[in-house]
């Protein structure tokens, strides 16, 4: 991970973005962040888990203390934090760069055998991360419990994390302002190629008037093509016009792959609501209905007429003009990658907030989203397609990153011997070589 972030020129980066006049530290500031978020990825759960690398220091030299590091965090202002993310940014800009340049291409999503290409998929969310109380910013959470409530965006593409507004625990996850800013930080940090045609999916938490207008004019800006896929409320009024639909406008349902899925339907709703003050904004505006059986783990959130049905109705907005009814259900329905990226987050430490005072508390969700960016040009540059470059955080560990090994000197070298019956130790060689092979940045 070391070498990977050195030879993408993510080090320099860091280091120049945290440079300070005058200031000449004993361990480099942007190396030391960059060690902070590969000790997230091995595993790390405090800062006092830094200490680890220590079982490294023949290969990467001393490792500073706990208190260093809590004092390097403490040295992260806004202006830092400003640098560091322009750092990343770069650093996306080049890795993007090296896959795009690779015999099968950037990866373009593909949902049910069709290919978005020149589409980068951007999806938003917000998640609940439980704290003491004696923190900074700790608040009741609107799912209960006290803590924080970080926002994410991330790219469906590349499972790059775009970025994470650490907010209070009060804020709510249909924030208008909130989701908007985050989107637009997302799509300042993509290469200025990816900017253009872009969708946005979210569900329905995070619904809002003003996001989808925002999305629509794609981001007041000319010349882009903007698309979004939200979840939309479905209240009498919408099941009133469900009931309504004759038999002829529902068409069978489809999987990722697909297939048709069994006893499930889709429809085009738009005709029969009345969304004339949404049509004067988003003339496009669509509203496409999912019919499934009800299945018991959301019996409790079903309204009463879906329980006495035995059915359970999705809906979504759409401002896409073209497009088969039963696909754009299925292209929204792999918003649930989401899921596993704000999962993967919280493994490498957005769970674990370490400090009392926000600034630091801010600093680390950072750091988080330096290790989640690490490790997706991780999967995409030194590992295959397959199981390995889509395992999770724990299994990487078990198979790479924590290896059966031993370190010794010898012929002037340095060595490391790996053991002959360890089941993936071509896998660790392979992707080192990798790594090794990567061109720098020009």
């Amino acid at each position: 991970m070391r070498l990977l972030a050195e030879r993408t020129g993510l080090r320099g980066g860091m280091s120049a973005a945290m440079a300070r006049r005058g200031f000449h530290p004993v361990y480099d500031r942007g190396q030391l962040l960059i060690d902070l978020a590969v000790a997230q990825i091995l595993g790390g759960e405090a800062i006092s888990d830094f200490q680890g690398l220590r079982h490294l220091t023949p290969v990467i030299g001393p490792v500073p203390s706990t208190p260093t590091v809590w004092r390097a965090l403490s040295e992260v202002g806004p202006v830092q934090l400003s640098r560091v993310n322009a750092a990343v940014t770069s650093f996306r800009r080049h890795w993007w760069g090296l896959l795009a340049a690779r015999p099968q291409g950037f990866p373009w999503l593909k949902v049910a055998g069709r290919e978005l290409s020149g589409v980068t998929v951007v999806d938003l969310d917000a998640s609940i991360v439980f704290a003491a109380s004696d923190k900074e910013n700790a608040q009741p959470t609107y799912k209960g419990g006290i803590g924080f409530c970080p926002n994410l965006a991330t790219c469906d593409n590349t499972d790059d994390m775009l970025a994470i507004d650490p907010r209070p625990g009060g804020a709510t996850s249909n924030c208008a302002a909130d989701n908007i800013a985050l989107l637009d930080l997302a799509v300042s940090r993509l290469p200025g190629r990816y900017r253009r045609r872009v969708l946005v999916r979210l569900d329905g938490a995070g619904f809002s008037h003003e996001l989808l207008s925002h999305i629509a004019a794609g981001g007041n800006t000319k010349g882009r093509g903007w698309e979004f896929s939200v979840g939309w409320s479905c209240t009498d009024r919408e099941t009133d016009a469900i009931e309504a639909l004759p038999k002829g406008a529902w068409t069978a349902g489809i999987d990722q792959n697909g297939e048709l899925v069994e006893d499930t339907f889709v429809a085009d709703l738009t005709g029969l609501l009345d969304l004339g003050s949404w049509h004067k904004k988003i003339p496009d505006l669509r509203i496409i209905v999912r019919d499934e059986p009800l299945h018991p783990r959301y019996r409790k959130r079903a309204t009463e007429r879906e329980k006495q049905l035995g059915r359970r109705y999705q809906l979504i907005a759409i401002n896409t003009r073209v497009g088969q009814i039963a696909w754009l259900d299925a292209r929204h329905r792999s918003h649930v990658h989401v899921e596993n990226d704000v999962k993967q987050a919280k493994n490498l430490g957005l769970d674990r907030w370490p400090s009392r005072q926000w600034s630091i508390n801010v600093a680390w969700t950072q750091i988080v989203a330096l290790a989640a960016n690490l490790l997706a040009c991780f999967r995409h540059l030194a590992l295959p397609a397959g199981k390995l470059r889509d395992a999770a955080p724990k299994l990487l560990r078990y198979r790479l990153l924590h290896l059966p090994a031993r370190l010794t000197r010898g012929q002037r070298k340095r060595w490391l011997h790996l053991r002959e019956d360890w089941p993936w130790t071509n896998d660790v060689i392979n992707s080192w070589q990798a790594v090794r092979a990567l061109a720098a940045p020009t």
